[in-house]
């Protein structure tokens, strides 16, 4: 799934992402519980939220993250760097090494993923039309949000502690995650600001419950 050669729009895809609904998850695994039954939903949802890849994926966003609030990036900052991918990185102090470092390997993640399971593609021709509006400034409006919530989610370390539920157990579509993770890439031009604010736009599209309800509410 390449991904050189796309427009930058910078921060663009956020609040239509967090306007983007929940799906429900559904199906039923085989009654030996080995591999995909006939509608393989709730298999699919199981293999995907016990990914090695995944949890990679979060770990890459989290970091971005906390780097960004170590850095004291601002919603204003944001709106200033605005389709400069170069000034948007240097937000975050990554060098260029750095930087394309972590996009390798977030396109090989979800590579890995997709090829493991082809169900993935037909899902991101469903969700990539959430990524066609929406503008700098609604984005940088809901990094402002973030940065207050993830400052005291963080520890002190910069280790993210976003495990714990808050309001009652966190539910997420994780083929809406994995999916959105790809086109938050696929979108943000080398941008890692990008990424990891559009990544956590992807969660809160994606998930209810536990943490979803603070940072996302």
């Amino acid at each position: 799934m390449s991904r050189k050669g796309i427009p930058v729009l910078f921060l663009v895809a956020l609040l239509c992402l967090l306007a983007s609904s929940c799906a429900d998850n559904d199906g039923a695994r085989t009654k030996s519980g080995v591999g995909p039954a006939a509608d393989d939903s709730e298999w699919l949802e199981k293999e995907l939220g016990e990914s090695s890849e995944l949890v990679e994926l979060i770990a890459i966003r989290d970091e971005i993250a906390a780097r960004a609030i170590a850095r004291g990036v601002t919603a204003e900052q944001i709106r200033e760097a605005g389709y400069d991918v170069a000034r948007s990185n240097e937000l975050l102090g990554f060098t260029e090494a750095e930087r394309r470092a972590r996009f390798e390997r977030i396109d090989a993640l979800i590579n890995a993923l997709y090829a493991r399971y082809p169900a993935l593609r037909e899902a991101e021709t469903r969700e990539a039309f959430a990524f066609e509006t929406c503008d700098i400034e609604c984005a940088a409006s809901s990094w402002e949000r973030y940065a207050k919530v993830l400052a005291v989610e963080l520890s002190e370390n910069g280790t993210p502690a976003l495990r714990a539920p808050a309001r009652g157990p966190m539910k997420c579509n994780m083929r809406q995650i994995v999916v959105g993770f790809g086109l938050c890439a696929l979108r943000s031009g080398g941008s890692a600001l990008f990424y990891g604010v559009c990544s956590y736009g992807v969660f809160c599209a994606s998930c209810d419950g536990g943490i979803s309800d603070l940072l996302c509410r």
